[in-house]
């Protein structure tokens, strides 16, 4: 549920006692309409690897300050 809204973010993770129940729930559900809207039921798949995010380097100015690089400066 997402809590700005309080609307479901639209997916969902079912876990089955096995595979073969599993397949009957998607081959039923499947591009189904459910409350208005059509659903999809697939699979999870493990989470792929992606490195760790670089960190940016930190700029400091001749008086110590570092920069912010998310900030915009808006001067006459």
């Amino acid at each position: 549920m997402d809590r700005a809204t309080q609307r479901s973010k639209g997916f969902a993770f079912v876990t089955y006692a096995s595979i073969e129940e599993a397949e009957k729930a998607r081959e039923g559900m499947n591009a189904k309409f459910l409350d208005g809207w059509v659903i999809f039921v697939d699979p999870a798949k493990p989470k792929e690897y992606r490195p760790p995010p670089q960190p940016e380097s930190q700029q400091s100015s001749e008086f110590g300050f570092r920069t912010n690089k998310t900030i915009g400066w808006c001067g006459n």
